[in-house]
């Protein structure tokens, strides 16, 4: 449905309608917006946990000792 039909069907609601269905917009557009924030919040924790021990990853030997077999084949166990 267009948009401009929204609005029409929406303006032809009794007056009380149209506000009961504004918030019940406004509620699920906070709920939306609630999500989004916690979602980008973890995303950008994660991202910096990772940057801030990247530099430990890369040179604390008890960390790396298995990178030396990066270039081995590997075989599963069947």
């Amino acid at each position: 449905m267009l948009r401009a039909n929204l609005v029409r069907e929406i303006q032809a609601l009794p007056f009380q309608e149209q506000f009961e269905m504004l918030e019940h917009l406004a509620r699920s557009l906070r709920q939306q917006s609630q999500v989004q924030a916690a979602s980008g919040a973890a995303s950008s924790s994660l991202a910096a946990a990772a940057a801030a021990l990247r530099s430990d990853y890369q040179n604390d030997p008890e960390l790396t000792a298995f990178s030396s077999l990066d270039g081995e084949e590997f075989h599963a166990a069947r």
